[in-house]
């Protein structure tokens, strides 16, 4: 732990790593003011509505990037400095996110001329579309400046200004007296989001050109690559946004509105533990995607394994910090919520064995694992959404919160065994210890390639 910290004194990636770091806790702490200040704001209803239609939109919004924003991340070559074929791979990725954009444009439109037909809250699902379409461009954004280690231009858009601009904006539209519910409130947040989107958009077009939206659905040589590609990203963004929502589903439908609305809670609150997976992750993957390309694969292991380290004892530390802050943090949302600790403590669990796998899921994204993990997700999630009906209702959401590390733990061991038997990359934090992690890199690349 030493040496990694020591290394990154010495390294210019250790300003990124902090930048990161700096970034997603503000992000955490000013997305649960966003969520507490609504909730004050609007009333039980409405403040329900906002959550689902916000929900709905951020799921669609992953959905609709269509897998761009991790294809940039795999192929982009950063370090060859191979301009024609990244403005094709850009091209390629604004294309397609046009043609998403334009759809979710189109559905919102539909279900805003046809709103007089449809029961509250569904008439206003247009609000959901447009986000979504907004949400889906955002995501590419910051994957795309996340490759060039510009981390505060590909977070703090989103994740610091809009949120403090948002929760300012509902405080100063509420006192104005024009907060008159969940269209409002949400209205508010997306035209936040689109300025800070077209913001990000601007610099990309000044790297890239501002025609850069030409032509992009086709390529002589690696269209049908990246094609077949990304429709596997997408469905595994399907998996992802399912899986995000599917417990709080759950526990809303068999146990009550109420239960879902502390577990919905708890949720973000295990999110914090997480932090710095998600930090690491933001800065790291580019660098181990590099290792990728190259075939360096003593350069990922050592890399992989100190982060995964790092990763693991400070999320082991923030549970700590959780165990013995969980009721006060619990009761800020309502003082009956702190009576259900034990469900944030094994919540806050998963999240530290997150840590402890590494970035195996990432990594299988970028190293030739996209068809993989889609099935891998698919059968192991078909199960998961059977246990959670069946230890719901005798256990409630206890059970379902064991039920959580325990797919938590399956799915990551499966992903690591992937992980380790086509790249012979141990993600683990275990792995710091083994020689692997403190052997020499080799002299030069070696010849392996991921599978496409």
């Amino acid at each position: 732990m030493l040496t990694l910290v020591a290394r990154l004194r010495r390294s210019a990636r250790s300003q990124q790593f902090a930048s990161a770091f700096v970034a997603r806790i503000a992000s955490a702490v000013l997305g649960f003011v966003l969520l507490l200040v609504a909730s004050r704001l609007l009333t039980t209803y409405e403040y329900g509505v906002y959550v689902f239609l916000f929900s709905l939109g951020s799921g669609l919004g992953l959905i609709a990037a269509l897998g761009q924003h991790n294809l940039v991340l795999k192929h982009y070559r950063v370090r060859d400095g191979v301009k024609p074929e990244n403005d094709a791979l850009v091209r390629y990725n604004l294309g397609w996110l046009a043609a998403a954009v334009a759809v979710m444009l189109g559905v919102s439109a539909v279900v805003f001329v046809a709103e007089e037909s449809l029961p509250d809250p569904y008439h206003r699902l247009h609000l959901a579309c447009a986000f979504a379409a907004v949400f889906a461009l955002s995501e590419y954004l910051q994957s795309y400046f996340r490759i060039h280690g510009r981390i505060w231009l590909a977070l703090l858009p989103r994740e610091v200004v809009w949120r403090g601009a948002s929760t300012a904006l509902l405080w100063g539209a509420s006192l104005a007296g024009l907060l008159t519910g969940a269209t409002a409130a949400l209205s508010i947040v997306l035209g936040l989001l689109l300025a800070m989107t077209l913001y990000q958009l601007r610099h990309l077009a000044a790297h890239h050109g501002w025609d850069a939206w030409r032509g992009g659905f086709r390529h002589p040589h690696k269209g049908p690559g990246w094609r077949g590609e990304s429709l596997l990203f997408t469905a595994n963004n399907v998996m992802v946004a399912v899986t995000a929502f599917l417990e709080t589903v759950i526990v809303g439908a068999m146990l009550g509105m109420e239960q879902a609305a502390f577990y919905f809670v708890a949720l973000r609150y295990a999110m914090l533990v997480n932090l710095p997976c998600a930090a690491i992750d933001t800065v790291s993957m580019p660098m181990i995607a590099g290792h990728f390309q190259a075939g360096d694969r003593e350069g990922a292991q050592r890399l992989v394994a100190r982060l995964s380290l790092a990763s693991f004892a400070i999320s082991s530390a923030g549970a700590l910090v959780m165990a013995i802050g969980a009721p006060f943090a619990l009761a800020l949302f309502k003082p009956d919520f702190a009576a259900h600790t034990e469900v944030l403590m094994v919540l806050s669990l998963s999240s530290v064995v997150i840590a402890f796998f590494g970035p195996g899921a990432s990594l299988l994204t970028i190293g030739g694992g996209e068809r993989y993990i889609l099935v891998s997700n698919a059968v192991l999630f078909s199960g998961y959404a059977v246990l959670l009906c069946l230890v719901a209702v005798p256990f409630g959401i206890l059970g379902v919160a064991v039920a959580n590390v325990a797919w938590t733990i399956v799915i990551n061991l499966v992903l690591a065994r992937w992980v380790r038997r086509h790249w012979n990359v141990d993600s683990r934090a275990t792995a710091f210890f083994t020689r692997r992690a403190w052997g020499l890199a080799p002299a030069g690349p070696v010849t392996a390639q991921p599978a496409e």
